[in-house]
């Protein structure tokens, strides 16, 4: 087995924890990459390839981080059907099954076969310009988020589902979530949480102008469509909080699920609410 690591090398404990795993891949005879600006060995003889060729050499990844550490690299991951075990080093890591502590532990777990795959469903968006010219964006993992480009800006944004208009939303906009992004934006907007075996997206407003304020939860497959042509102020696009783009009045935004899905590599079948209730609470 090839086996990628991924450390942030904002959070102090990533190298650390990397060379753990590093001697993990050399007891149990594994191919290893640490991931890194360029394609080089270290003093130490450790493997380093670039964040552009790392994909194509491994077989599963160790993610050292917090969850903007894994969506970072989700499309990625994705794209390549490449499966993540993440190791949270973060604040809240909801993507997260296990803490450092446990490294060798679950190492001898994937290596004995004592684990599960969980595919987590992305979102895939496009921007429709008026002359008809279709704009991909990348794949989100969490969600795709419409707002004013402006503070304190109101912003009118209209939403149909599979082609029939549903409503205007006056407001600061709206965030359309994943399962996975339920514990995101969305949830702090109001939003439900929802586990990541229900196969559905949610449709929170941003602090609406309107009397009926509730979430919507779809099937995941249902199309939405938006557009901002009423709106008089500064509106942007953004997915994953990774990449922006700008949203004018000609043009159409049509969000759907995408063909691509994330894997995860679990050890607990009940680790989402126990990790759930854990990270709601505040505890370490």
């Amino acid at each position: 087995m090839r086996i990628g690591i991924f450390p942030n090398a904002a959070k102090k404990d990533s190298a650390r924890l990397a060379a753990r795993i590093i001697k993990c891949c050399h007891d149990y005879g594994c191919e290893y990459c640490v991931a890194c600006c360029e394609d080089r060995a270290d003093g130490a003889g450790a493997r380093l390839c670039s964040d552009e060729t790392v994909y194509d050499h491994i077989d599963m990844a160790f993610v050292l981080g917090g969850d903007g550490t894994v969506l970072k690299g989700a499309r990625a991951f994705a794209s390549r059907r490449i499966p993540v075990c993440g190791i949270n080093l973060g604040s809240l890591g909801f993507l997260y099954e296990v803490e450092g502590n446990d490294v060798e532990a679950r190492f001898a777990d994937i290596m004995a076969g004592r684990y599960f795959e969980e595919e987590r469903i992305m979102l895939s968006g496009e921007l429709i310009y008026a002359d008809g010219m279709v704009q991909p964006l990348p794949d989100a993992l969490n969600d795709v988020v419409i707002g004013h480009g402006n503070v304190g800006k109101l912003v009118r944004v209209d939403m149909s589902i599979n082609g029939y208009f549903v409503q205007q939303y006056p407001g600061d906009g709206i965030v359309v979530a994943t399962p996975t992004g339920s514990t995101g934006y969305t949830f702090s907007a109001g939003g439900p949480i929802v586990p990541p075996h229900v196969k559905g997206m949610m449709v929170t407003p941003l602090c609406p102008h309107l009397l009926l304020k509730v979430p919507v939860v779809l099937s995941d497959d249902d199309e939405l469509s938006f557009s901002v042509q009423d709106s008089r102020n500064v509106v942007r696009i953004s997915v994953d909080g990774m990449t922006d783009f700008e949203f004018v009045g000609d043009m159409t935004l049509r969000i759907r699920k995408s063909a691509a899905t994330l894997r995860f590599i679990r050890f607990d079948k009940g680790y989402f609410y126990a990790n759930l209730f854990k990270k709601m609470r505040g505890a370490e």
